[in-house]
């Protein structure tokens, strides 16, 4: 009986201070445990995140680089699209100027060419001492006649052509010794020079401008009692040339 009883208190014993393997562990509700696990949870959910940013920040910087190269190639074709353009414009410009001046140049030589060669220079280098009132003065050495409009026999020059003309004279006279002449046109005296000197012999001249048509005559009248001079040194003379038509 004894030995019953005390195998029975053993059992109880075992029973209430030794749990049974199949009860369950039971963590407590505030085990560090449980706090690590959410803290590592945590931190690979923040790891996940931030590589995301990394790869969102990678990708915004390829893109950016990316637009900007693209801009930069769109910058440089307007660049060169600009210089082609400004140095088309220069090119342009010059060529619009030489044919302007070319033809300028051509209206100038077109005005000088419409214009036909007329004009006549005569001289002499002999003396001679009367000449009377109204007398043609003759100067017989032709040295230019372009178109033939003067005449060294008569000393009249007889327009060719209708036009505006210019037509001069030079005289010289010796010591006390007069010569008065006149350029005359159709009669009408239309410039006039003197020559006196009492103590040297000198030289004068007279120029005129004069509208004539075709078979018009112009030469030099003596008005006065005349004594041309002429030496090595002097050469009177009778010119004249067609300015316009």
């Amino acid at each position: 009986m004894a030995c019953y009883n005390s195998v029975r208190a053993f059992v109880f014993l075992t029973i209430v201070f030794y749990p049974t393997a199949s009860e369950p562990d039971i963590e407590p509700e505030c085990s560090k445990f449980k706090y690590d696990k959410q803290m590592l949870e945590t931190m690979v959910r923040m790891e996940a995140k931030m590589n995301q940013w990394d790869k969102e920040k990678e990708n915004f910087e390829e893109n950016m680089l990316s637009i900007m190269e693209h801009r930069k190639e769109e910058m440089k074709r307007e660049f060169l699209n600009q210089k082609q353009q400004i140095g088309q414009m220069f090119d342009d410009y010059k060529k619009i100027r030489e044919e302007l001046k070319a033809a300028q140049r051509e209206k100038l030589d077109g005005n000088f060419t419409k214009i036909p060669k007329v004009a006549f220079n005569a001289r002499t280098k002999y003396s001679r001492a009367v000449y009377v009132v109204s007398q043609t003065m003759v100067f017989p050495e032709v040295t230019l006649n372009e178109g033939g409009g003067y005449d060294k026999i008569t000393g009249i020059f007889t327009a060719p052509l209708a036009g505006l003309y210019q037509f001069s004279v030079h005289i010289c006279h010796a010591t006390t010794k007069y010569v008065v002449v006149a350029i005359v046109h159709k009669d009408t005296e239309v410039a006039m020079t003197t020559g006196y000197e009492k103590d040297t012999s000198s030289c004068s001249s007279a120029m005129a401008l004069v509208n004539m048509e075709t078979g018009d005559r112009v030469y030099v009248k003596v008005t006065y009692p005349s004594a041309l001079y002429a030496d090595k040194y002097r050469w009177p003379s009778f010119s004249g040339v067609l300015l316009n038509i």
